[in-house]
């Protein structure tokens, strides 16, 4: 490794600095051992923010995201990740990419889009209804003071009997108060939420309204770059979801103070900034399976441009027309994403059903192979299941059948 001092990188460098940055060299693994909070911390150093989502075809993405860079146990990190945001309460959840966990420490780097909320910049819907709806609002907000922690469900009815007011209002209205951070989330129960005001939750210093919007907007383009490794503008502004044209003006400013260093890399067709601490690396990835909402390949104009994979998620596409499956995984393999898996775990009958295995462009020789046999008895085992079974679908099923050993 060497201090970056030039601008011009190749493609596959581009590659290896995007997979370090990322926590999922080679180096970094850490299945033999227990795992603790100390790893945990480490995951969110590389990640920032861990997207949740709510599809449960293998696991939780948000549990496949950490699996791909610690390892371990299914259950373990599940818990690990428990105790972190609704015991220890270092991690919160907010809307900092999509909804995410992230460091208490570091939500007030978002109050400005709390102050944004109040005054409309949030989901239609939402501002819509809090427009309408003042009144209601603050009675769900007293209630929740009175009360809570609270569920939406909850507020269906009154404690006595009687109407109180519709699951879906009730909902809105907590969401509201959550994007302006007058609640937060105090614990989760079959991933439901349940909300109690913030001071209650994280404390009263937990939020710190005295950075100001610039600011904050610049620590977050500086922090997105130390997550990324290498990225472009719009990585960059992607990363936190900040607003396109501050986002651009922030990134402007901090390549002009030179904390940001401006490159060119093979094949993109645009600036691609590293952080001005970068180090050129030639580390290779691990053989892993990616959630499809791993921050290595959450923005798709990224992956398809540093991988040359074009990548879309067929949940929401009708069975008929899917090319490739319903959940399917990216393979990462010797820094490229080698093939596409369509996975789901049958925990009643201890399978993991891999429904379709395609290759990309001629990525998949023997070695990968065998690494992706590997990396599906590693999966099945993380999950707790006794058995992989290779489907019909795909360019590689039946090279698959070959080589997989069933546990």
């Amino acid at each position: 490794m060497s201090v970056v001092k030039h601008i011009e990188l190749s493609s596959a460098q581009a590659r290896s600095i995007a997979v370090s940055a990322q926590g999922l060299q080679t180096t970094n693994r850490f299945s033999s051992t227990r795992l603790d909070i100390r790893h945990l911390r480490w995951a969110f150093s590389k990640l920032g923010v861990l997207q949740i989502d709510a599809v449960n075809a293998i696991a939780r993405s948000h549990l496949l995201v950490l699996r791909a860079r610690l390892g371990g146990g299914h259950d373990n990190l599940s818990k690990l990740l428990q105790d972190a945001a609704y015991d220890r309460r270092e991690l919160t959840e907010y809307w900092c990419h999509e909804a995410s966990y992230l460091p208490v420490k570091d939500l007030s780097l978002f109050t400005w889009r709390m102050r944004r909320a109040e005054q409309g910049e949030v989901w239609g819907g939402i501002r819509k209804f809090a427009a309408e709806n003042p009144d209601f609002i603050k009675k769900v907000a007293s209630y929740v003071e009175q009360h809570g922690p609270v569920s939406a469900r909850q507020l269906e009815s009154k404690p006595k009997g009687g109407t109180w007011w519709a699951w879906s209002e009730s909902k809105v209205a907590l969401e509201w108060l959550f994007w302006v951070g007058k609640v937060s989330v105090s614990h989760r129960n079959n991933f439901t939420r349940f909300y109690d005001q913030t001071s209650k939750v994280l404390g009263t210093n937990a939020l710190d309204n005295s950075i100001s919007e610039i600011d904050a907007h610049h620590e977050l383009i500086r922090r997105a770059a130390h997550h990324l490794g290498i990225a472009s503008t719009e990585d960059l502004i992607d990363y936190f979801r900040l607003p396109k044209i501050d986002g651009r003006q922030r990134v402007m400013e901090l390549a002009e103070r030179q904390e940001l260093i401006a490159a060119q890399v093979e094949g993109w067709d645009r600036t691609a900034y590293l952080p001005a601490n970068a180090k050129i690396t030639d580390e290779m990835s691990k053989s892993v399976l990616l959630s499809p909402f791993d921050p290595l390949v959450w923005f798709r104009p990224r992956t398809q441009r540093l991988f040359d994979f074009k990548y879309r998620l067929e949940i929401y596409v009708p069975a008929a027309k899917r090319v490739h499956g319903y959940y399917v995984l990216p393979f990462l393999h010797a820094n490229q994403l080698s093939a596409r898996v369509d996975v789901k775990a049958d925990m009643k009958t201890g399978v993991l059903n891999v429904l379709g295995v395609y290759s990309e462009a001629n990525r998949m020789n023997e070695q990968a192979i065998e690494a992706l046999a590997d990396e599906l008895q590693m999966l099945a085992i993380w999950r707790g299941l006794d058995t992989v079974k290779i489907g019909q679908r795909g360019d590689l099923a039946r090279q698959m059948k070959k080589v997989i050993r069933n546990i």
